[in-house]
């Protein structure tokens, strides 16, 4: 009897598997290298990794070339510009091409440079000057830069802080270039709303050159990473285009308050969409859903939509669980947005996840303090929004990754499109899925474990048109014989692959190929 049941149970585990995608195909193990900041990923199975040396007194940052997930060189970019001895800000690929950014500081004066360089990481023609400006005098702190590309790789934007000190606003400078590396446009720009009390909570730059800035506007200052959205005063949108000045929209209206929130775009339109609350809320009550036209320069009246009553009673908010911090007085808290999607029809489909940090400060009997970070990284919600404005579907993947004093190295998630689906894999608990990998539905899932027995990848598929959502377990242990890095991994949607990133004693890479 226990034979046939063994026989059966194989069975349906060889239909269950039958069903799932092809596995991830592993390169070989190359060496372990904690520091690796990002994986650059150029043609069809050749990548760059970018990475510090572990030497102690002055780490040196260094490029790798693999091929299918085996190193092929690696090498030392040198912090030099023209002879002089310049600051190694971000390595990244434009255009599919492979790219440093320095920066020169020499007393109150900055430049910025960009160099090139080639498949074998050797400088590639001479550097060019994105930027020059001047800081306050005695300003110390490290220069504050950031890159950011458009979506079809045709435009690229160096956006940099010019601090303020005894004025009460920051300026900004941007320089916005094109493949040819030629600047398109290029100025500065002030935030006026005191720089203790404002961030700049999204950046994105269309296909034809426009860029937009989020901003959140604080009732007070803040010093944790921990944003209390309940103290936000306003959110804004800033627009820059070739043919118009600066613009600046406020997204608040009727006493609801915007927190978190995202911009994407096509040819003609942009959207906006995030989460909301009103004066009095301890997280958000909803979502939120606007567009603005790139031709006309327009934007429209914000929508609010409050969260499916149905969602929230999935909690219990009398739990004194720390995972009740999802949901208090019926609202969700501290939503971060991993991806959006905007469809031809003029529908966007959104997902995002629950992300906070809280810290616990702690003496021992002798006196000596100690400060504890726990990073959470916990459900997922995924919603629909129609071209009109209308929530389509809205669902909530159960997900709960809590780790100490580690910045979360293995928590979050990956996803990109396929199909008509949206794609998630995640590190979980394999008490979360049954025998044949189905997953239990439990309420308070099991947290994602790094202990070998418990440790699996799961992956979760949510179809973009109705909203129906599937997870199974992917992979355990024995399979990878590594734990999955999902903030290192990456999508290639130019050669339609996933590449993941694994680490146990040493490190190794993998590809998934999808449609």
């Amino acid at each position: 009897m226990r034979f046939i049941q063994l026989i059966s149970f194989l069975l349906i585990s060889n239909f269950f598997w039958g069903q799932v995608p092809p596995q991830i195909d592993w390169g070989p193990e190359n060496v372990s290298r904690p520091n690796t900041l990002a994986i650059l990923p150029k043609d069809n199975g050749v990548f760059f990794t970018f990475h510090y040396g572990n030497a102690s007194l002055m780490p040196s940052a260094k490029i790798s070339r693999f091929e299918y997930g085996k190193e092929i060189l690696a090498k030392r970019i040198e912090p030099r510009i023209e002879q002089k001895m310049v600051t190694l800000e971000d390595m990244f690929l434009f255009s599919n091409r492979l790219f440093g950014l320095f920066s020169d500081k020499v007393g109150a004066s900055v430049t910025l440079y960009m160099q090139e360089y080639d498949d074998d990481v050797d400088p590639l023609g001479p550097p060019i000057v994105v930027a020059s400006y001047v800081i306050p005098k005695g300003w110390s702190r490290n220069v504050l830069v950031t890159t950011k590309v458009s979506p079809e790789n045709n435009f690229l934007v160096v956006d940099y802080l010019i601090p303020a000190k005894r004025e009460t606003y920051d300026r900004f400078g941007y320089n916005i270039l094109n493949e040819k590396m030629v600047s398109v446009r290029e100025g500065e720009y002030e935030i006026p709303y005191d720089s203790k009390l404002s961030v700049v909570e999204a950046r994105h730059l269309t296909d034809k050159g426009d860029y937009f800035l989020g901003v959140s506007v604080f009732s007070k200052a803040y010093y944790n990473l921990w944003k209390d959205f309940g103290l936000v005063d306003k959110s804004v949108l800033i627009h820059m285009s070739a043919e118009d000045s600066l613009r600046m929209y406020e997204l608040d209206i009727e006493q609801r308050k915007v927190y978190n929130f995202v911009i994407t775009s096509n040819d003609s339109t942009a959207v906006i969409t995030g989460t909301w609350g009103d004066e009095d809320s301890d997280g958000a009550k909803g979502i939120f859903y606007s567009k603005f036209s790139l031709t006309a320069n327009k934007i429209e009246s914000p929508k609010f939509m409050e969260f499916p009553l149905e969602i929230l009673e999935q909690e219990n908010p009398q739990s004194d669980d720390v995972y009740s911090y999802q949901n208090i007085n019926g609202e969700l808290l501290n939503y971060a947005f991993r991806n959006i999607l905007l469809l031809p029809d003029g529908s966007i489909n959104v997902l995002a996840e629950q992300y906070y940090i809280y810290e616990v400060n702690s003496t021992d009997s002798r006196g000596m303090s100690q400060v504890t970070n726990y990073y959470n990284y916990n459900d997922c919600i995924v919603y629909s929004i129609s071209s009109a404005g209308e929530l389509n579907w809205f669902r909530k993947i159960p997900k709960k990754q809590e780790s100490v004093n580690d910045f979360g190295q293995y928590s979050s998630l990956i996803s990109y499109i396929s199909n008509g689906n949206l794609i998630l894999f995640f590190n979980d608990n394999i008490q979360n899925y049954d025998p044949i990998g189905t997953y239990k539905g439990t309420r308070i899932p099991f947290s994602n474990s790094l202990r070998y027995k418990d440790y699996c990848l799961a992956r979760a598929s949510v179809n973009l048109e109705s909203g129906e959502t599937q997870r199974s377990l992917f992979s355990s242990f024995d399979a990878i014989e590594a734990f999955v890095c999902l903030k290192l991994s990456c999508v290639n949607y130019k050669t339609k692959r996933v590449i993941f990133a694994a680490s146990n004693k040493r490190d190794k890479y993998g590809f998934l190929s999808f449609e």
